[in-house]
């Protein structure tokens, strides 16, 4: 493992959604631009660099946005800024900060607004003619794509031709796939290609470790990270793996839990997870999901809040408020006191297959990549979204109620800002879920069990199968373990 920085801190301020972590930022700016001190506020969205604006606006805060609605491109002007040093803030998104020379952040302090996206695992089902496109360009090794020997400038001039179509400068006849596909393998990133599937599909996939957000961090002369959570999240495992520490922000504040009456009414069965397979179940010629919501809709006595997956094609339209699904730092639903949540989280075989990978890589256990994995596509987005509700706000009194998809939300919910909530499992009792079936066992598991009691080593079995030391540890120390 090579660590790209050691014993760096970054500053957080953890607090519930709506507990006053931007109040915070904003009371703190004067003081800190008065210091000496020039601040770039990194935020998610447009839309939240809008309502940033504003309120900076109403608090006499100067500041400059950069960003792309001006016309202009986002890297020069962002830079140009950074290096002038002419403003004491600057607020852009993320996106913007990483496309920046990292080492023009020196002299500036950095604070992060909601925990930035730090790996991916991108899957491209890719048809026959899509294949043959992209093996023009490259070719097949040990289940991985390679670029043909040569052919390197080629590949980054279908690229830049792709991303000119994207803008109308240029047309190119390569699709955003196989473009992003060439971007990965253009940066050195494992790209894998699985055998080929019934109707001849195959499966391209990597693991994307935006690497370029340590390098930003290490620079900035402080780094403040405004957001609900990070424990056991995929930021601050990476974070740690690369060297990170943490400490309390300045920008903190008052800690404190939701003080509105809360229901929180899973959907799956006790001990159950929700997921897009069971969901997208035959019912009597209904999808579960439609049941599912028909039957929450029958005890709501508002108009709710619904955030859902795209694959749930519900027929509930008039019934529902349909919330975008990242409505991170937005106040626009702070009325509503009822709150559906139809979308998962789990990992797809392919992100299993790429936890796997980091897993190796850095030798930390597959259930602690499972877990961060779990905590940021489901637990941490669920949290955000039911506290767009009137949860949010000091003066509610009336009775909030959360439809969440399994134990696992609700218990996340009260474990963080919910403490006095109610679990109701009165609805999952309603709702006709089959039964799960025997957890799958890691396919390696029997044959790592067989070389432990051969008496072979660990390091040995994991350089035969590929499995982690720490995994093949737990697994001896755990063997009738399920």
């Amino acid at each position: 493992m090579s660590n790209i920085v050691r014993n760096k801190a970054i500053h957080t301020a953890i607090a519930r959604p709506g507990a006053g972590k931007t109040e915070a930022l904003l009371r703190n700016l004067p003081a800190i631009q008065e210091a000496g001190k020039r601040v770039v506020l990194a935020l998610p969205t447009l839309a939240l660099i809008d309502h940033i604006e504003q309120r900076a606006s109403s608090a006499s805060i100067s500041c400059r946005i950069v960003d792309h609605r001006n016309g202009d491109l986002v890297a020069p002007q962002l830079e140009a800024a950074l290096r002038e040093k002419q403003d004491s803030l600057i607020i852009c998104t993320q996106e913007a900060v990483r496309r920046v020379e990292h080492s023009l952040l020196r002299g500036w302090m950095l604070v992060i607004d909601e925990v930035p996206k730090v790996v991916d695992y991108p899957d491209y089902p890719l048809n026959p003619i899509e294949l043959n496109r992209v093996f023009e360009y490259t070719y097949e090794a040990s289940g991985q794509l390679w670029i043909k020997d040569d052919l390197e400038q080629l590949v980054q001039d279908q690229v830049s031709t792709n991303r000119a179509d994207s803008t109308g400068a240029d047309c190119s006849t390569l699709g955003d796939p196989a473009a992003h596909i060439f971007r990965l393998l253009l940066c050195d990133v494992a790209v894998f290609i699985d055998k080929a599937q019934i109707d001849d599909r195959r499966h391209v996939r990597a693991v994307e470790e935006f690497l370029d957000w340590w390098k930003i961090l290490s620079f900035a002369d402080e780094v403040h990270v405004l957001a609900a959570n990070i424990a056991g999240g995929e930021f601050e495992q990476f974070a740690r793996i690369h060297g990170f520490t943490f400490t309390v922000s300045i920008f903190t504040p008052m800690a404190g839990q939701y003080t509105s009456p809360v229901h929180i009414k899973p959907i799956m069965p006790k001990g159950q997870i929700f997921s897009k397979a069971k969901m997208n179940s035959d019912l009597e010629g209904n999808k579960l999901y439609d049941v599912a919501l028909d039957m929450i809709l029958k005890e709501t006595s508002s108009k709710p809040l619904l955030f859902a997956n795209n694959w749930v094609r519900h027929t509930q339209k008039s019934r529902v408020h349909q919330a975008p699904m990242d409505s991170r730092g937005l106040n626009g639903y702070d009325t509503a006191t009822e709150a559906i949540l139809l979308f998962g989280g789990n990992p797809s075989p392919s992100d299993r297959k790429g936890l796997e990978n980091l897993s190796e890589k850095y030798e930390v256990d597959i259930q602690e990549m499972l877990d961060a994995f779990v905590t940021t596509r489901l637990l941490e987005p669920s949290l955000q979204a039911v506290t767009r509700t009137a949860i949010r706000r000091s003066d509610n009194k009336n009775p909030i109620r959360l439809y969440v998809q399994d134990e696992r939300v609700a218990r996340y919910l009260v474990d963080t800002y919910m403490s006095d909530a109610v679990i109701d499992w009165s609805l999952s009792n309603k709702i006709p879920v089959k039964p799960d079936g025997r957890k799958k066992e890691h396919p390696l598991r029997p044959a790592v069990l067989d070389l432990l009691a051969k008496k072979v080593g660990v390091k040995e079995i994991a350089r035969r199968t590929s499995v982690t030391p720490k995994t093949i540890r737990n697994w001896r120390d755990n063997p009738i373990a399920a």
